[in-house]
């Protein structure tokens, strides 16, 4: 029987010299490290390595993306999110060399990328369409990341200039405040009612609802803290928020039930991972015409308080939400904007 042949790279005296021997496509090959001094060897076989690992070759993107996400764990907070992007690019661009992902895969990628079926979705059955564009431009900039990160690690010359795919328009569709009204009317889960007591009554996003512990409820104050101790600040602030009347009556109805430290809860357990068969329920015991997601309600929230006419500055404050986005998507549903400059246009 053969010897094993070793796979990787390894120092070998010959003639009183060292040198690199490596097996290429079942042939034995060899360079020399030009020394006679082991440590001095040494440092040529790791740089034989590391000129190795970066031939275009040795890289493929699915190698990559596997380099990014890892690079990423613990550093930002939607890590199953990106690990999820990821999985779809690998799935059908893994086996391309990074050098390789030029406009035109990306393009390719973009006409042909379309629905699968989830794990309770019969694959037979299901009928495949195209992913949202939210969907498609989050993928979009896990792969350029993804490029970026293989160009610093030395596997590139320069990444490739893409062109992105285009933003989504701006949500227009909002519950209207008796849709609200019939959603809590038709709660028969005591979770759901209280996640929907808290979403519509401070206009805090899912996650942070769902993260909220007693020990940031404050009765006294009236004040709800929705930052996670030790929490990294992103992009997506979270609020400290009031409670009315309304959420005070519900909140502390669920705290004399409460049998765990989580707000939102279910069996004594918190809820990690939304509301997804309890929505759909809710959905249609309450009759709507369409079927909204929980992160309508944020939206919905701020597009009520635009209707009111309330400030900017305080709808930012009450929702956490930069000031500049509420006055480039919500600013339009205040029936009092602009209404003057368009008088002034009367002829």
């Amino acid at each position: 029987m053969p010897r094993p042949r070793p796979a990787e790279p390894r120092l070998a005296l010959r003639r009183g010299t060292w040198c690199v021997v490596w097996y290429d496509g079942g042939q034995r090959r060899r360079v020399s490290a030009g020394t006679a001094n082991p440590a001095l060897a040494r440092q040529f076989l790791e740089d034989f390595r590391a000129e190795a690992d970066r031939r275009p070759l040795a890289s493929t993107f699915a190698a990559a993306l596997d380099r990014y996400v890892a690079g990423r764990a613990g550093k930002v907070m939607a890590h199953a999110r990106l690990a999820q992007a990821a999985t779809a690019l690998k799935r059908a661009l893994g086996e391309l060399r990074v050098d390789q992902i030029t406009q035109t895969a990306w393009d390719r990628y973009a006409t042909e990328r379309t629905t699968r079926p989830g794990r309770r979705v019969n694959a037979a059955t299901h009928q495949p369409r195209a992913v949202s564009p939210g969907t498609l431009r989050r993928e979009f900039n896990v792969l350029r990341a993804t490029l970026r990160r293989a160009w610093r690690d030395g596997f590139l010359s320069r990444p490739p200039s893409l062109e992105p795919p285009a933003d989504s328009a701006p949500r227009d569709r909002f519950l209207t405040r008796a849709e609200a009204r019939a959603l809590l009317a038709a709660c028969r889960e005591p979770h759901v009612r209280v996640f929907l007591a808290l979403a519509f009554g401070t206009g805090a996003r899912k996650g942070a609802i769902l993260a909220l512990t007693w020990d940031r409820v404050d009765f006294r104050t009236g004040m709800i803290d929705f930052q996670e101790p030790g929490r990294p600040l992103t992009a997506k602030r979270r609020a400290v928020a009031p409670m009315n009347t309304q959420l005070r009556a519900t909140l502390q109805e669920a705290r004399q039930a409460a049998r765990s430290g989580h707000v939102v809860e279910y069996a004594g357990q918190p809820v990690p991972h939304g509301l997804r068969w309890s929505w759909r329920r809710l959905c249609e015991r309450a009759g709507l015409a369409w079927r909204p997601t929980p992160h309508h309600i944020k939206h919905s929230v701020a597009s009520w308080l635009a209707e009111d006419g309330v400030p900017v500055d305080q709808v930012a404050d009450l929702t956490n939400t930069d000031p500049r986005t509420l006055r480039r998507i919500y600013r339009k549903f205040d029936p009092a904007y602009l209404r003057p400059v368009a008088e002034a246009l009367a002829l």
